[in-house]
């Protein structure tokens, strides 16, 4: 997935196809785990639910379609609506290909 963790906004970003970039902050991964965890183990996290993750950026994306707007924050209602299998829209994002 390519996710990284930034210490300087405490969170963990990853981009997906079209530009887009997403941002996870570490209280969504202690709501999610429910327990607080490093940068490293938040980055873990992330990758080991890679799919969830991917398609709550979908249905990010779909619910506020945007020309210009690329950025984006996930709370965890986003991410545990996409882990237990909720409805989403399916956008077909991947994570980009090398650069």
């Amino acid at each position: 997935m390519g996710a990284l963790w930034r210490g300087e906004i405490d969170a963990v970003e990853f981009h997906v196809d079209g530009g887009y970039r997403f941002v996870v902050h570490r209280n969504v991964f202690r709501t999610l785990r429910g327990s607080s965890a490093a940068g490293d183990v938040c980055v873990a996290f992330a990758e080991a639910h890679g799919d969830a993750f991917l398609a709550a950026a979908a249905a990010r994306i779909a619910s506020a379609p945007s020309e210009t707007t690329r950025a984006f924050h996930l709370n965890s209602r986003q991410v545990r609506r996409a882990m237990e299998g909720a409805p989403s829209v399916d956008s077909g994002l991947t994570e980009p290909g090398p650069r």
